[in-house]
């Protein structure tokens, strides 16, 4: 029998933010065991190096997580990556809960996760603070970690050649389904393919990374034009950033937190989900992206909220990128703005790298073994699994 803890993982399937994350603790918790209840773009970076057993589940669906009960009889620890869903199921089953929030700078509401976790883990990013601030007073042990991305050591020296790496990250959620309701994968795809003439590349030094999905789209719509376009593991997307000159991203958190540690110059597309709009606007007013790139900016006539319902703020942005497709003037545009990052100076490309660096200081250091220090000491101050039964 495995005496090592056991934690049931239950990352948020929202591109690949959520696993990134999860990946950067499970690494630094090599004493545990972790099974992952993953749908989506979640499991297709969960890998047996990494986890114990991976659980094919609608983590979005409380009924499907529940027909899991024996495995959940056997954990020390549920541990949810931004995803409230289950927290209710959870606590009715009496296991002790771990919350990690990577987009809690945008939090709407007091969560039960807030009140009832035996540890409430925050990815900093601008306004973490101030949201802190707001709902300290009824939380349970708030901690701020840095980005939970995986240390820059092992691969900071990788020899850099010629190329581009673009990166849409895992572009699929619950309500964004490429090639069915957002044209984003292919309409970006071709955007990339007109504009490298006058950026100065060939397509051969291009690599486009995306999730299953949405390669899948790109294919199906023939919008690759000869570019390689993959989904990859994890870690061989860290190595191809690694050695990449220059990085093309949709905005995010961790795909612009990795391209900044590893010193690459990272560059950004339009967004393409509503957290993506307000990240971009972060980065703009940190100077690390140009004006004029987001939907907002692109199409004011249509109001995009934070405090939104999320279904809503959804379906507008959703309408933007359609929009966006069809429309010459603005692609023109945005194509311009991505020629200028890609075709900047050496001089600006340093002082670029520089800029990323500052931004990433005033989030600290990787916080993947800072948040592993927690759940550790969580997990050591729980009553055993009989005892709890008892």
């Amino acid at each position: 029998m495995d005496a090592r803890p056991h934690i049931v993982c239950d990352p948020n399937p929202f591109c690949y933010g959520s696993i990134s994350a999860l990946r950067a603790v499970a690494r630094e918790l090599p004493e545990a065991r972790f099974t992952v209840l993953a749908t989506g773009p979640t499991r297709e970076q969960c890998d047996p190096a990494t986890f114990s057993q991976v659980l094919a589940c609608d983590v979005k669906a409380p009924e499907s997580v529940a027909r899991h009960a024996p495995v959940l009889a056997s954990a020390d620890l549920y541990l949810a990556i931004s995803n409230n869903t289950n927290i209710p199921l959870a606590l009715e089953l009496g296991l002790p809960v771990v919350f990690i929030d990577i987009l809690f700078w945008m939090k709407r509401r007091l969560t039960p996760a807030m009140r009832h976790a035996r540890s409430y883990i925050i990815e900093n990013f601008p306004g973490v603070s101030e949201t802190v601030r707001r709902y300290e007073p009824e939380m349970v042990r708030p901690r701020v970690v840095g980005p939970l991305i995986a240390p820059p050591s092992l691969r900071e020296r990788a020899v850099r050649s010629p190329r581009l790496l673009v990166n849409y990250g895992g572009a699929q959620s619950p309500d964004i389904l490429p090639g069915r309701n957002t044209c984003y994968p292919s309409s970006m795809t071709r955007l990339i393919r007109e504009l490298l003439p006058k950026a100065g590349w060939a397509p051969a030094a291009v690599i486009i990374a995306a999730g299953a999905q949405a390669v899948s789209s790109i294919h199906e719509h023939g919008a690759e034009g000869g570019l390689r376009v993959e989904t990859f593991p994890q870690e061989q997307y860290l190595d191809l950033l690694a050695g990449a000159s220059q990085f093309l991203t949709a905005p995010g958190l961790n795909a612009p937190f990795e391209g900044f540690s590893q010193g690459v110059p990272t560059s950004f597309l339009p967004p393409q989900n509503l957290t993506q709009v307000f990240q971009l606007e972060v980065y703009q007013e940190h100077g690390l992206a140009p004006r004029g790139l987001n939907l907002t900016e692109l199409y004011p006539d249509v109001p995009i909220s934070s405090q939104a319902p999320e279904s809503e703020g959804t379906a507008r942005v959703l309408e933007l990128v359609s929009r966006f497709d069809a429309d010459p003037s603005a692609r023109s545009l945005v194509s311009e703005r991505v020629i200028a990052q890609l075709r900047r100076e050496p001089s600006e490309l340093k002082r670029h790298v520089e800029a990323q660096r500052s931004f990433l200081e005033l989030l600290g250091p990787p916080g993947g073994a800072e948040a592993a220090a927690e759940i550790r000491r969580v997990m050591a101050d729980l009553p055993s699994r009989k005892e709890r039964r008892a």
